[in-house]
């Protein structure tokens, strides 16, 4: 990048930071670090929610899927707001009356303490692979833009976003998150508008373009060929991934649920909730139509200086070798804040997580903050090799990046949110450890449909196509629950009996 790009992106840097020192400031202990006093307006959490669900994976995978095909991602967003409006109106209220810390405490008091440690250690290794791979995306673009190898890339991030995290906590994460937001959807719409300026083709030819290759088309129901469980795009599966994946993350995960616990007010938390979910829709629209530039930008013009059947990196090169000098920076800079918002939430959430539900203080004395912070730094290095796993994995580029950063999501979400299940399930019929081996059966359910390609070759079996991943979920909440439900029927006598 040019020096003019790199004094912007340092000065949005400087700004974060600042803006994070500012919120450290009058801060009590490791329980105001963590929970922010329980202070956070209701607006600004709205963009904090949108910052972090958005991610790398979001700037970089959905103009790719954009580019490569049509906006049918738009139905996800569908899900995505049913699922939400159900968690507004049945849980988060529930999650308040209780008082809870994090969502974790929730079967603490409903099932026990071992259903409770065993969900918040199945969280930790779900939100860190999936987070792990919202790192790998965002390091795909550093990597293009700074000309460095991509673990070079994973570990400037992972070193930035850790020290970021680290100094304000989660009052500095949201706060970040409202400039984080404004950065990247700003920065998004400057390489839109860059990029139908610069491919000059008159608005009327471009829009005939456009809508004579299908490229908006939102609803799919064809199946193409393909069996129904398999068919990814089509308008009940993405319905239903992006209502389930919802269910999980913004009702179990608690890098989500930390937003909604610590707002000024029940009525706050689900009204952030549902408005998110309604201001997803223009952000996703946004994202998609970038991809819809890229798609005709390169229909027109020569393209020398990088491969556009590159993918995975068709955003990053068009704003490294297209986009001029100080807008550039300023694109970069919304990537940047894509990038870190929701790695902080990460490391914040998972850090409050260990503190509360699986290695509390003796005597339910209070953390300290040294050590709130040292396990901060332990949880940015283990982003950082889940990152290096997922660039070995993905190493030939086949895979696009927003289905491999939701499916990733899979392995362990279904689990968790069938342990929700039978917590919600009134009268107490499932016992502690029998949710505990539920909750193994249905993260090993998980394990195995995410790796369903790689085993099917391994094991040099032709059979079926694979499973669309937004079944996986449905599929491992059923398994846990069964589970659950075959070995808790001793318990279910006796509660019963008594």
């Amino acid at each position: 990048m040019h020096s003019v790009d790199w004094l912007v992106l340092a000065a949005y840097t400087a700004l974060l930071v600042g803006i994070a020192w500012r919120a450290s400031r009058g801060q009590e202990g490791a329980e105001s670090h963590l929970r922010a006093n329980r202070s956070l307006p209701a607006w600004a959490v709205v963009f904090s929610i949108l910052a972090t669900e958005i991610s790398a994976a979001t700037y970089i995978g959905v103009p790719e899927r954009g580019y490569v095909g049509n906006w049918n991602y738009l139905q996800f967003a569908i899900g995505n707001l049913i699922g939400k409006v159900v968690l507004a109106t049945f849980l988060i209220g529930l999650y308040w009356k209780l008082n809870l810390e994090t969502a974790y405490g929730f079967l603490g008091q409903r099932l026990g303490p071992r259903a409770q440690r065993a969900s918040a250690w199945a969280f930790l290794a779900g939100r860190l692979i999936a987070s792990g791979v919202r790192m790998y995306i965002a390091a795909i673009a550093f990597s293009v833009v700074t000309e460095t190898n991509t673990i070079a890339a994973i570990a400037a991030i992972a070193l930035l976003s850790t020290l970021y995290t680290l100094l304000g906590g989660l009052k500095a994460i949201v706060w970040t998150d409202v400039a984080q937001g404004m950065t990247f959807l700003v920065g998004a719409a400057a390489a839109l508008a860059f990029g139908l300026w610069h491919t000059e083709v008159p608005l009327e030819q471009a829009w005939s373009e456009v809508l004579g290759a299908a490229k908006t088309r939102v609803i799919q129901l064809d199946l193409g060929g393909k069996p129904w469980y398999a068919e990814l795009n089509s308008l009940p599966m993405a319905v239903l991934g992006g209502m389930t994946l919802v269910l999980a993350t913004h009702g179990t995960d608690q890098m989500m649920v930390q937003h909604l616990l610590n707002t000024r007010s029940q009525k706050g938390a689900t009204r952030s909730l549902v408005t998110a979910g309604l201001f997803t829709f223009p952000v996703v629209i946004l994202f998609l139509s970038v991809g819809t530039m890229l798609w005709l930008y390169h229909r027109h013009a020569t393209v020398a200086a990088y491969d556009p059947s590159d993918t995975n990196r068709i955003f990053p090169n068009f704003i490294m070798h297209v986009i001029p000098t100080g807008l550039r920076g300023l694109v970069f800079a919304g990537l940047f804040a894509a990038a870190i918002a929701s790695l902080g939430a990460t490391i914040n959430a998972a850090t409050a997580t260990w503190v509360n539900d699986v290695r509390p203080s003796a005597n339910a004395a209070p953390s300290s903050m040294s050590r709130v912070r040292s396990l901060g730094l332990v949880f940015g290095v283990l982003l950082a090799g889940i990152a290096v796993f997922f660039a070995r994995y993905n190493a030939d580029g086949s895979k696009q990046l927003v289905d491999t950063a939701l499916q990733a999501m899979t392995i362990v979400y279904g689990g968790i949110l069938g342990a929700f299940a039978c917590a919600l399930v009134p009268g107490r019929r499932f016992a502690d450890g029998a949710v505990v081996a539920g909750l193994l059966a249905g993260i090993a359910c998980g394990a195995l449909l995410f790796f369903q390609t790689e085993l099917q070759t391994w094991l040099k079996l032709g059979g079926p196509a694979k499973l669309a991943w937004p079944l996986s979920i449905p599929i491992s909440l059923c398994v846990t629950m069964g589970v659950a439900a075959l070995l808790s029927i001793g318990h279910t006598r006796k509660s019963v009996a008594a």
